[in-house]
């Protein structure tokens, strides 16, 4: 064996020689390829996630995705492989310093060179998009700045195939919560907009040194990001020109079509601004939107007006829209003849007086099945969007539509029986929306459910008034069916009473009988916690009376244990009843040896929609 081999661990043709960071899917070492004789970035699958399907197929995604793109700002990808049961992506080793660094020590950049920066980011981007690779996770730890200044995109980590999964898929939440856009957060759909965001986030950073959402826990910085506007960026940093704050806003809408259509759209729009720097008025500087046929008042109007305004004047617009594109030309000189051709019959209208697409010239007249299918749609597109759906941005009923306008495209063309076909499969996946969006209600319904004993368990003082404005917050998005929204405040309520030592109560299973039995174990350990606020939860009607004894007991005992055992349980419906035997082992407050105190109880509990709850109890001698 050579001094050499003796030095440096080996795995395949690749030596180990410096290890240079552990992530979250694994490690890099500094590597050496024996075969090529070049240093490389050898990134190793760990160990905790190298045991599962799900984990080994998401790094050789990364690979394939980060593989398939070749671009100057963008980290090659040299090799994939395996070697001695580990998987390691062998990639190009970039010297230099993480744009993260660089912010946390305030480097004095001048604007100039921060915007260099963040159109390199996005011609990388844009590189990637186009070929069908959205990155989800750029954030100014995964930028690389070089020592000659370029810049380098790193870790297509959780890169997905645009083409291959539009969503989020498995619903588990991907991405770095200060970064993350609200899609990634609500499971939508995930687009070039998606990474565009992300961009916005980190270009707001850079430019002040500070992060746009900021919050104690990651409920809170989530919360941020899908409800609240981060400072405006002139108050943070008021030298930065207003044209480029109105880009960085723009970047960072949460509605995703309102961004930028693409990364190189938005880096474009920083070119000119830098182009403008010396001298040009802040007009010549504004970003380029896309073209509206909206006067300018009216579109400022729109963009600060509410969802339900918003849409009725789209609606309006649409109608006309319609009507100019559907409307069949007429000579200035010759008279509307009778019947121009074949129109659907008024049945088939639309609500809000959008009507449907007339079939062209010389087709046949639409048969009334069509007629009556086209209706049906619409109703079904109507239940969808009263339970919620659009609001929630449910996946299904985003493709109800696609199928519907393919369909009003096939009836003007005169295809009548794939307009059929077309109305029934959108009739059905407008039901499946209407039931997405009544599950995701009902859930955000059971979350405050569960989550409002906890918060009125809190004692007086800061932790009950911000869990009382989370929980309120809650209440009032739930009632404008902003549902996810609604779950999310629900949650940092709870996060809070857990923080201050509330502990929730478990799940329960289905049958009363096992439902009781978590429950009984819920509140022993409410009893050793000591906490009056803990047993509240599970017994909503605790009496003063009887809070007052557990107060005795508790001044009495400490390092108590209970164990309960039922005797005689019955179900009545939505109560139930049960003799219960409790064993308390105890310590005396005043010390001693360990003490047992044996009772029995007759114990009353009630089902609820969060689950069964404790709704009497009576000591028996």
């Amino acid at each position: 064996m050579t001094d050499l081999e003796q030095r440096f661990r080996r795995l395949g043709k690749y030596e180990l020689h410096q290890l240079l960071g552990e992530g979250a899917m694994g490690i890099v070492w500094k590597a050496y390829d024996t075969v090529l004789r070049r240093f490389v970035a050898l990134k190793l699958l760990s160990a905790s996630f190298r045991k599962t399907k799900e984990m080994q197929e998401r790094f050789l995604r990364e690979a394939r995705a980060a593989g398939a793109i070749q671009h100057a700002n963008i980290v090659t990808v040299y090799d994939l492989g395996e070697a001695e049961g580990q998987l390691f992506i062998a990639m190009e080793l970039v010297e230099g310093r993480d744009l993260s660094d660089m912010i946390a020590l305030r480097d004095p950049l001048a604007l100039e060179r921060k915007l260099d920066i963040t159109m390199e980011v996005l011609a990388g981007l844009q590189f990637a998009h186009q070929r069908g690779v959205i990155h989800r996770d750029v954030k100014p730890s995964n930028v690389r700045v070089m020592p000659d200044g370029r810049i380098k995109i790193m870790d297509f980590g959780i890169a997905r195939l645009q083409k291959a999964d539009a969503t989020g898929g498995s619903g588990a939440i991907v991405g770095t919560p200060t970064y993350m856009a609200p899609e990634q957060i609500t499971n939508g759909a995930i687009t070039p907009a998606t990474d565009v965001f992300s961009v916005g986030c980190m270009l707001y950073e850079l430019l002040c040194y500070q992060r746009p959402f900021q919050a104690e826990s990651v409920h809170g910085v989530l919360y941020q990001v899908l409800t609240t506007e981060p400072r405006p960026l002139r108050t943070v940093a008021p030298s930065i020109p207003a044209a480029l704050e109105r880009v960085v806003a723009k970047a960072m809408n949460k509605v995703p079509h309102e961004r930028y259509e693409s990364a190189g759209q938005m880096m474009s729009t920083l070119q000119q601004i830098r182009a403008a720097l010396s001298g040009a008025d802040e007009e010549a500087t504004q970003p380029l939107g896309r073209w509206t046929p909206l006067p300018q008042p009216m579109l400022k109007l729109i963009t600060h007006a509410s969802m339900r305004a918003r849409l009725a004047v789209l609606a309006a617009l649409a109608a006309v829209v319609a009507l100019l594109v559907y409307a069949p030309a007429q000579p200035a000189d010759e008279p509307t003849p009778a019947a121009s051709g074949p129109v659907i019959p008024p049945s088939a209208a639309q609500p809000g007086g959008l009507v449907a697409p007339a079939p062209a010239p010389g087709s046949p007249p639409v048969s009334l099945a069509v007629s009556q299918r086209r209706d049906s749609a619409l109703s079904a597109r109507d239940r969808a969007i009263a339970a919620g759906a659009q609001k929630n941005s449910v996946p299904s009923l985003l493709l109800a539509q696609s199928i519907l306008e393919t369909s009003d495209r096939a009836l003007q063309r005169g295809d009548q029986s794939l307009a059929l076909r077309g109305y029934v499969e959108s009739a059905q996946r407008y039901g499946q929306a209407r039931e997405e969006a009544r599950a995701m209600d009902l859930e955000a319904q059971r979350m405050i459910e569960r989550v409002t004993p906890v918060v009125q368990a809190l004692p007086t003082g800061r932790a009950a008034s911000n869990a009382g404005v989370f929980l309120a917050r809650a209440e009032s998005l739930l009632r404008v069916q902003d549902f996810t929204l609604a779950k999310v405040a629900a949650q940092s309520a709870e996060q809070i009473g857990i923080e201050a030592g509330i502990a929730p109560p478990s799940a329960q299973p289905r049958d009363a009988r096992g439902a009781i039995d978590v429950l009984l174990s819920d509140l022993a350990r409410a009893l050793s916690s000591q906490r009056i606020s803990n047993i509240r939860v599970l017994y909503p009607g605790l009496t003063d009376e009887e809070r007052r004894g557990w107060e005795a007991f508790f001044r009495e005992w400490s390092q108590i244990t209970t164990k309960f055992a039922m005797e005689d349980f019955k179900v009545h419906g939505a109560t139930a009843t049960a003799n219960v035997r409790a064993m308390f082992q105890y310590v005396p407050q005043r010390g001693g040896a360990p003490r047992v105190d044996r009772r029995r109880f007759a114990m009353r509990f009630e089902r609820k929609d969060v689950g069964w709850r404790l709704a009497a109890v009576t000591e028996l001698k």
